[in-house]
C-alpha cells in the first residue's frame, strides 16, 4: 500500500469514528448531544476548573472524535456541539497535521469562548492551528492515562483537552477546521 493511500485510509477511519450516528439528522443531533455530554464528563474529571468556565454560562463548544498519527502525517474528525445563550447548533472538524507520530487514540476538547471576539472568530473562521507534542497511552481500559491531558489559555479561548481511549506518541502541528451542519447532507448514514 503506498503512503498516500495509507495516509487516506486513516483520514475516512477517523472520520467514521468521529460520526453522530443515526438515520435521521434528529437522530444524529441527539446522539451528538449524548456523545458530547459524555465527553465533558470525562473532561470535567481531568480538569475540574473547566466546570467553573462552563458554569459562567461562556459558550462553548465540545468536540469528540478521534486522532490518527501515521509517521509524518496525523489525521482526524469528529463533532462538535456549540453552547450558546441555551442553544445548540451541531458543528463537525476534521484535522490534519504534520510531524512524527504513530498511533490511534479517541479525544475530546472543549473552546470556552472568554469573549465574543474569539467566539465571532471561531464562527467565522472555523479553524484553529496549534502544535501538540505528548505521549499517551490508555493503561489496560482502566482509564488511567499517561498523557498530559492538557488545557490552554489562547487569545480568548480556554481550551481543555482529554484523551478518552487510545495510544499515541507524536510531536505534531495540528490545524483544525471545524463547519456548521444540521446533519441533513451527511455522507456517512448508520443504522441505530
Amino acid at each position: 500500500m503506498t503512503i498516500k493511500k495509507l495516509i487516506l485510509t486513516s483520514l475516512f477511519t477517523s472520520l467514521l469514528w468521529g460520526c453522530a450516528t443515526g438515520n435521521t439528522p434528529e437522530a444524529k443531533m441527539k446522539n451528538a448531544r449524548e456523545e458530547t455530554a459524555s465527553a465533558l464528563g470525562k473532561i470535567y474529571e481531568d480538569h475540574p476548573e473547566a466546570k467553573a468556565d462552563i458554569s459562567a454560562n461562556r459558550p462553548h463548544v465540545i468536540c469528540t472524535g478521534s486522532d490518527t498519527y501515521l509517521f509524518a502525517a496525523s489525521t482526524g474528525g469528529g463533532i462538535c456541539t456549540l453552547h450558546e445563550n441555551g442553544k445548540i447548533k451541531y458543528y463537525r472538524f476534521a484535522s490534519v497535521g504534520v510531524g512524527a507520530g504513530i498511533g490511534f487514540k479517541q479525544i475530546a476538547f472543549v473552546y470556552v469562548f472568554l469573549n465574543n471576539d474569539a467566539l465571532v472568530r471561531f464562527k467565522e473562521s472555523g479553524w484553529d492551528g496549534g502544535a501538540r507534542a505528548e505521549a499517551s497511552a490508555e493503561h489496560d481500559g482502566e482509564g488511567g492515562n499517561a498523557s498530559a491531558n492538557q488545557s490552554a489559555d489562547v487569545d480568548g479561548v480556554k481550551i481543555y483537552q482529554a484523551n478518552l481511549w487510545g495510544a499515541a506518541a507524536q510531536a505534531t502541528v495540528q490545524g483544525y477546521k471545524f463547519w456548521l451542519t444540521d446533519f441533513t447532507d451527511d455522507v456517512v448514514q448508520n443504522s441505530e
